[in-house]
């Protein structure tokens, strides 16, 4: 029986909840939300939807304890309109919260697979890992998996190939400090460096093609929604397979002592081997940069609860 919980029925914890529902993808369904009358409207949303589906889900709501025994725990709490003032504008917020919501998972008994989708993403999903007291390997954010896969879309497109033809990550920080890993991006088996279909890509333009995608929806939307609601169901569907797809994710990364964006295997243990390329010197300087930054934004959280201590 596969259950799963959300915590947070924002924008992206709701779309989620209809396509888990709708799709017939669990079993179980935990709903947790700040807002009670939220969590039972959805509640009530997704069952009257149920009647036109073939495949029935139960949904509880409002439950910690229920989630003892859930396989995974969708985190997507956090102010998205936050995003609109600058990219780390919810870190403390957010902090807050996932320390609530941490400990409240750890007294429900859950021993599952937390995936974070609540930003500052690093950050926030190693303050989760402590406050949730679970192995680093069952904790993980999305991490910088949007940003591969529109890297992915701009080199397709670029080079008039199907998406699928592209490999390669960005490793580093979400929506912060990007590493765009060029030494391991492959078209057509083929590196970047070589000729695509009888010309070079311009890594440059390439960048800004990827990064405007994320441009065009905060500025229209001010949130991502369907590719981190994809994504996010993409890593459910490997963790349930012990598929060990490898993907960017926010993992804890033993080389840099701190939670980064970085390419793993993801199974039914949450994170398998990382994945060590031979990155060109300047991108492995970029990725202990990002890892810094993430380690700053940890450390000026543990200012803040120091001082409201006193």
């Amino acid at each position: 029986m596969r259950k799963i919980g959300i915590i947070g029925l924002g924008h992206v914890g709701r779309m989620l909840a209809n396509q888990l529902v709708v799709n017939g993808k669990t079993d179980v369904l935990v709903l947790i939300d700040k807002d009670d009358q939220l969590a039972v409207g959805v509640q009530a949303d997704l069952n009257d939807a149920q009647s036109a589906l073939a495949t029935h889900t139960q949904i509880i709501v409002q439950d910690y304890a229920a989630l003892a025994d859930a396989d995974i725990v969708v985190t997507a709490f956090g102010k998205s309109e936050l995003l609109k003032q600058q990219p780390m504008a919810e870190l403390e917020t957010s902090y807050h919260e996932a320390q609530v919501v941490g400990k409240q998972l750890n007294e429900s008994g859950f021993a599952g697979i937390i995936i974070n989708l609540t930003n500052p993403n690093e950050a926030i999903t190693a303050v989760l890992q402590q406050a949730v007291c679970l192995p680093p390997k069952q904790v993980i954010g999305l991490g910088t998996v949007i940003e591969t896969a529109r890297l992915h879309r701009a080199i397709a497109e670029a080079a008039k190939v199907a998406t699928a033809n592209v490999s390669g990550f960005v490793y580093g920080q979400h929506d912060g400090h990007q590493v765009f890993a060029w030494s391991t991006v492959h078209v057509n088996g083929q590196p970047l460096t070589a000729a695509i279909n009888g010309h070079h890509l311009d890594q440059s333009q390439l960048k800004i093609k990827a990064n405007l995608s994320n441009w065009y929806t905060l500025s229209g939307i001010g949130y991502n929604v369907s590719a981190a609601t994809a994504w996010t169901l993409r890593i459910m569907t490997a963790i349930f397979a012990d598929e060990q797809l490898a993907l960017p994710v926010a993992i804890y990364q033993p080389q840099y002592s701190t939670y980064v964006s970085f390419p793993a295997l993801i199974g039914r243990q949450g994170v398998g081997n990382l994945l060590l390329l031979n990155l060109y010197p300047l991108e492995q300087e970029e990725i202990k940069s990002a890892a810094e930054t993430i380690k700053q934004q940890l450390a000026s959280l543990n200012n803040i609860e120091g001082s409201s201590d006193k």
